[in-house]
């Protein structure tokens, strides 16, 4: 009886990977720069994930059909400790998707969950390009989450659930920018029901904050996106994140949409 159970449970686990495989193929895809990391751990959970953006402008203007996919494996090692490992597709305005680096992702939970004001972690990466002239990175710094029972002080009726990540990154080897380049993630999002919570989202990119400038001018995106998630009893769960982000200057596209799919299993 037992031996059956598991093997339903393993067909059952292969059908899921198979349908997120489909979806996943049917995509377009994207070196996912819109992605939000998020403090907590999940403990002795297996993650496959994805993620992709794709962005919208005029043809011609160098800001339209930029696209980037990251796949990625992770598991909760300790209840404070998750690595993944993540694989990075790219394709620049008006070029072919290409592999573009290997990344060793590592997120820290710093504070029990609700136990204090906010719940902090730490993220850091390192990403290895498969390019040989171009420099690999390190990419490291705190994320907080927040959950409270109003938005900017307005009382909407549910829990609301606040996001932020402060990222910085550096460049080592050949070929490497002296620059320290900032990337800002922010999320607020309405938990009104698991399948469906509506969100805002805002991400900036600021050139350096340390060193030597790029010169690369200011991109901020503001936009709308959907958070939920679905559970298989007994079979893990699937979540999923869909936004669109709107440029919010000329150095920034004037669209980009985003996405995340992600199957959790605890082993």
């Amino acid at each position: 009886m037992f031996a059956s159970r598991g093997t339903n449970r393993v067909k059952h686990f292969g059908r899921v990977l198979g349908a997120i495989s489909l979806l996943v193929a049917s995509l377009h895809g994207a070196h996912a720069e819109f992605k939000l990391h998020y403090p907590i751990v999940d403990y002795r959970e297996l993650e496959l994930e994805h993620n992709g953006d794709v962005t919208f402008d005029q043809p011609k203007s160098g800001l339209n059909n930029g696209q980037s996919y990251t796949y990625e494996i992770g598991y909760g090692v300790t209840p404070w400790w998750e690595p993944e490992i993540e694989g990075e597709f790219e394709a620049v305005p008006g070029a072919n998707q290409r592999f573009s680096a290997t990344t060793f992702e590592n997120t820290f939970q710093l504070t029990e969950q609700g136990k204090y004001w906010a719940d902090l972690g730490f993220f850091a990466e390192f990403s290895h390009t498969a390019g040989r002239t171009d420099p690999d990175s390190f990419t490291f710094g705190p994320l907080v989450q927040k959950q409270a029972e109003n938005l900017f002080g307005i009382d909407l009726g549910a829990d609301t659930l606040h996001t932020v990540n402060l990222l910085v990154a550096k460049q080592i080897g050949t070929n490497r920018q002296d620059a320290t380049p900032l990337s800002i993630a922010w999320q607020s999002r309405l938990r009104l029901n698991p399948l469906y919570e509506p969100a805002i989202e805002y991400y900036a990119q600021i050139s350096s904050v340390a060193g030597t400038s790029t010169g690369t001018p200011l991109q901020q995106r503001l936009g709308p996106a959907v958070i939920g998630q679905y559970g298989f009893d007994g079979y893990g769960k699937v979540k999923y994140e869909l936004g669109y982000l709107f440029g919010l200057n000329q150095a920034t596209e004037r669209g980009a949409l985003r996405w995340r799919l992600e199957y959790e299993n605890p082993f």
